[in-house]
């Protein structure tokens, strides 16, 4: 059966009682009245997802009802029912509103061929209309949470570069939202019906990131086919998100100098240059002032990547926004959990307050999501948190009462270590409750000489 709702306006008896019946043999729940005015107040009290109404009705005409309908509800499908001939009429009525007409006499099956059509561009209206409005909803500047001077910042940087065409590079460490505040510059932006095209630069070796960027021509190199488009082309028009820009190699970094000073690519084997419209974020959380100074990143580069800067605080910096996002993704979490849980309690709120949190916002929410899982009672607890924010806050006290207190680099190894010992040595499990990638940890361990 089909969910979709039907009005049918005629006022032929034996005409109404067939369409009516066809359309309900057809799996629609269908109603039908004899007037405009008797449609007009139908459709005050129940939602239809198509009208079919004859042109000719006492009183009032399918015309007016038509109009007075498209007023009432701009998203609701209109087929009009004409005289044979009536062409001009079915014309005028389409440019008002309706989608498509039939004439007079007319075979049962046309009319449900034009039924089916007419539905099946309804539904694409609606799942358009409705993914818009999620991707709205997702990247709403309030997405963004978070109430400190930092972030405060944060939200005037964003307001003020949205609609420009300068380069920005978000800067942060893991964790902290890079690329969430990429997608509130774009789809906030004058150029949020564009594409917006995310590409992370650490993912492929340079070769096949080159490829995926700027396209090849074929013949290019072993499999290269046929000729393909690159990211830069299909994104022309709209954003190109350089997520990890730091881990490209010197001979990449040429070619996105080229892109930016004068917006050109060049496929791979192609001796062709071509113009591109995009703009470009960028984003990474290494440092790139040093790695200028080790010959690993072109200055030039830099500079032309370094218009506009958004820096991320760490999580640690912005304690006060703790409490703030901990309920927002225990709201996010709880119906895909079906958990009822109210709130979180004092104590475990103090716990989070506690940690230094090296996985940042994105750790958080892995931890609240975990949280909701283990949890029995209607708030979430202390103990349903894992045992690292535990041992964070007795450090914290022995630093506060004046005892002797590990060194950070050693509650970052302390930490890491007790995660592994939760997932029984699995790297990947641990990465995902720390809140970051699996390289972002091999890294962490080898920096904090974890063999």
């Amino acid at each position: 059966m089909n969910d979709y709702k039907i009005l049918i306006v005629e006022d032929d008896k034996k005409m109404n009682e067939g369409l009516q019946l066809v359309m309900k043999k057809q799996g629609y729940a269908a109603d039908s009245v004899d007037s405009g005015e008797k449609a007009l107040k139908k459709i005050k009290r129940v939602e239809y997802d198509l009208v079919i109404s004859d042109m000719r009705l006492p009183g009032i005409d399918g015309m007016e009802v038509l109009r007075a309908m498209k007023q009432y509800d701009a998203n609701i499908m209109f087929i009009i029912i004409t005289a044979y001939g009536q062409v001009d009429t079915a014309v005028s009525a389409m440019k008002q509103g309706a989608e498509d007409y039939i004439a007079k006499p007319f075979d049962m099956q046309e009319l449900r061929v034009i039924v089916k059509k007419t539905l099946e561009k309804r539904a694409l209206y609606i799942d358009s209309a409705r993914l818009q409005n999620q991707l709205q909803e997702k990247y709403r500047f309030k997405n963004i949470i978070g109430k400190s001077e930092a972030m405060m910042t944060v939200f005037k940087m964003i307001a003020s570069v949205k609609d420009s065409k300068t380069t920005v590079l978000i800067r942060g460490e893991t964790g902290t939202g890079k690329e969430l505040v990429a997608r509130a510059i774009h789809f906030n932006s004058g150029k949020a019906k564009k594409p917006y095209l995310p590409v992370n630069c650490a993912a492929l070796n340079e070769n096949l990131l080159a490829s995926e960027l700027f396209g090849h021509v074929k013949g290019a190199f072993t499999g290269a086919i046929t000729d393909k488009k690159g990211i830069f082309q299909a994104a022309d028009g709209g954003t190109i998100f350089l997520d990890e820009i730091g881990d490209i190699g010197m001979g990449l970094q040429q070619a996105f100098l080229r892109v930016l000073e004068n917006g050109e690519i060049q496929p791979v084997g192609s001796f062709e240059r071509k113009k591109v419209s995009v703009r470009i974020i960028a984003a990474t959380n290494n440092d790139l002032e040093t790695m200028i100074k080790e010959n690993s990143f072109r200055k030039d580069l830099y500079y032309r990547l370094n218009v506009v800067t958004i820096e991320l605080p760490p999580l640690r910096e912005r304690r006060r926004d703790i409490g703030i996002l901990a309920r927002h993704f225990l709201v996010r979490h709880l119906n895909d959990n079906n958990k009822t849980i109210e709130s979180i309690s004092s104590k475990a709120l103090s716990l989070m307050e506690s940690y230094d949190w090296p996985g940042n916002v994105r750790e958080l929410e892995n931890i609240i999501e975990r949280a909701i899982l283990f949890e029995t009672s209607r708030e979430i607890t202390a103990k349903s948190l894992p045992p690292a924010l535990h041992t964070a806050q007795s450090n914290r006290c022995g630093e506060v009462c004046g005892k002797d207190i590990e060194s950070l680099e050693q509650l970052s190894k302390n930490h890491i270590l007790q995660v592994l010992e939760m997932t029984g040595g699995n790297k990947t499990q641990a990465s995902k409750l720390l809140g970051i990638d699996r390289s972002t940890l091999w890294r962490m361990m080898r920096r904090l000489d974890m063999n």
